[in-house]
């Protein structure tokens, strides 16, 4: 039989061959390193702080997988340390915390085309149908802000998820320890860089799919529209439920 040391080496090394034949999943990585955040696919206003996230080490990560509650307050409720008011308010405060000006090095955060094509956002969905993505010159987000996890939200988990670990393990182990909690949530407006000979196709696509342009700048023979997208977030911080603390 292998040895656990050879079937490692093994693993990573097929996992590199199936990572660098994926170009989506290369982007998707460069985007992590670069901005040390995830991009979200398929966005939704539903997606709140403490909205739980499954990561697996091939692909996007998914909202949905088997035995994971889609919030950590799910789980608590579901381990009966709270009860359906308190589960309540506490999806409340995570869904109305105050966004901020996102704290992050650069003011515009770029997006390969490859990969916003298949975030599933429905005004990128809606561009593509009319226009094509492909006649984007470039795709960057900006004006961005922030939702963070306050500090009272982070002890009040914290404090919970140790209880469960000592009241039931067995439910702590089954369904969350393995996955990832969202901490921070970013949003900002789409903004798409369009050549000069097409922007008169572009305009009637936009007219087609019912789009607003909020933003409109000339880049020399190119032009930038912005598009308001600030109640979808379309990128993410991730922390291990096992690792997280207040």
């Amino acid at each position: 039989m292998l040895g656990n040391k050879l079937k490692f080496t093994i693993f990573k090394q097929v996992l590199k061959e199936v990572n660098n034949s994926n170009p989506n999943f290369m982007e998707l990585k460069k985007f992590r390193n670069k901005y040390d955040l995830e991009l979200i696919p398929a966005s939704n206003e539903n997606i709140i702080l403490g909205t739980l996230v499954w990561d697996p080490l091939i692909g996007k990560p998914s909202f949905d997988h088997r035995g994971m509650p889609n919030h950590i307050f799910n789980a608590i409720l579901d381990a009966g340390l709270i009860d359906k008011a308190e589960w309540q308010q506490h999806l409340d405060n995570a869904r109305n915390t105050d966004p901020v000006k996102a704290n992050l090095a650069e003011t515009v955060i770029d997006v390969d085309l490859s990969v916003a094509s298949t975030l599933g956002y429905p005004k990128l969905n809606a561009i593509d149908n009319k226009f094509g993505l492909k006649n984007i010159s470039k795709f960057t987000f900006g004006s961005l802000i922030a939702k963070t996890m306050s500090n009272l939200m982070r002890v009040r988990t914290d404090d919970y998820l140790e209880e469960l670990k000592k009241k039931n393990w067995d439910k702590y182990d089954g369904s969350i320890r393995r996955v990832f909690i969202i901490t921070e949530l970013y949003y900002g407006s789409i903004n798409l860089v369009v050549k000069q000979q097409l922007q008169e196709e572009f305009k009637v696509a936009l007219k087609q799919s019912g789009m607003d342009i909020s933003n409109e700048i000339v880049l020399g023979k190119s032009t930038e529209y912005s598009f308001d997208h600030q109640d979808v977030p379309f990128a993410m911080k991730l922390e291990r439920v096992r690792d997280f603390n207040g």
